[in-house]
Formats: C-alpha cells, sequence, structure tokens
C-alpha cells in the first residue's frame, strides 16, 4: 500500500508541475519546472526505502500499467473501488454476489490501511469499518457454500482467502480432477 501511496503522491507533484499556473508568463516557469519534480521525488523518498529508489520507481510505473492492461482486459467495466491487480482479472469472470464481495472487501482493506489524523476522520473510518468490514468472514464462507460446485469460482475464491486471510479454518481446497 505505501508504494501506491507514493505513486500517488509522484503524479500529484508532477500534475501540479504541468498546471497552467505553473507555466504562467511571469518567467517563473524555470524555478517551477526545477521545484516542483524536486518535490516528486522528495515526497517518493520520505516514503520508499532510499536503498530501493530506483527499483520502486520502475515497480511502480509496472504495477500502474499493469493495473490499467487489466481494466482494458477484464471484459467488463471493473469498478474503481476494485484496487489490488489479482481482483481486476477475475472480477468480470465472477458472478454477481462474488464481485459484489470483491468490491466489499477491497473497500474494506482501503479503509483499513487508513490513519486517523484526527477525530472526525476516526470516526469516517468507524463507520467506513463497519459498513464494509463487519461480517466479511460470514459473507465469505456463505459464498464458498454457494459456490461450492463450480471450480473456476472456488478457484477464485481460494485466492481471495489468501489475499485477505479471510477465513484460515474454512478448508478449501481446490477442485479435484
Amino acid at each position: 500500500m505505501p508504494i501506491k501511496r507514493a505513486a500517488l503522491i509522484a503524479c500529484l507533484s508532477l500534475l501540479a508541475a504541468c498546471s497552467p499556473q505553473a507555466a504562467d508568463s511571469t518567467g517563473e516557469v524555470a524555478a517551477d519546472a526545477v521545484t516542483q519534480p524536486a518535490i516528486a521525488d522528495s515526497a517518493a523518498a520520505a516514503l520508499a526505502p532510499a536503498a530501493d529508489e530506483a527499483d520502486a520507481a520502475v515497480t511502480l510505473a509496472g504495477t500502474l500499467d499493469e493495473d490499467q492492461q487489466a481494466r482494458a482486459a477484464a471484459g467488463c467495466s471493473v469498478p474503481d473501488d476494485v484496487a489490488f491487480l489479482q481482483d481486476i482479472r477475475i472480477y468480470c469472470d465472477m458472478p454477481a454476489d462474488v464481485q459484489a464481495f470483491i468490491v466489499r472487501e477491497n473497500s474494506c482493506e482501503h479503509f483499513a490501511g487508513e490513519e486517523p489524523y484526527e477525530d472526525a476522520r476516526r470516526r469516517e473510518l468507524e463507520a467506513a469499518a463497519a459498513r464494509f468490514c463487519d461480517g466479511r468472514e460470514k459473507i465469505f464462507a456463505d459464498l464458498v457454500a454457494r459456490h461450492r460446485d463450480d471450480c473456476a469460482i472456488r478457484q477464485a475464491l481460494i485466492g481471495v482467502n489468501l489475499r485477505y486471510d479471510l477465513s484460515p479454518g474454512l478448508d478449501l481446497k481446490p477442485c479435484e480432477g
């Protein structure tokens, strides 16, 4: 998750550098062009380990590109709430109830990773956790039971279980044969 945050900060900093205000006619264009990329670099450096800065930049670009390619190849419109690459890849092949769970689980993971920087934000995050995270293990167990005879869906649910550590005791095994 921190890598995605670093990419977002870097992209926003670059967008700020390319804004019309940054390219005004007052002669400050050169200064803006020098300072804005420096801001992006320092933001990315603050979130990525110093030894891995070059590798992180390459990985970020590859991950963003993979995300876009997976969405384009998905076969349907994948909601923006679905952020994890593996979920994007399986989303369109799943029935509506599994799709809804994937969206819900991605939202749960998103809000679980947020910081409550003030009291109002803490309340927002608690409400989001109640909405998206409460009862997730039971919902998942119900999906597994409902789709136990469909090997493709079962295999996808095994991956979801492993990614989100939903029900380790559920004893999900791949179909035989």
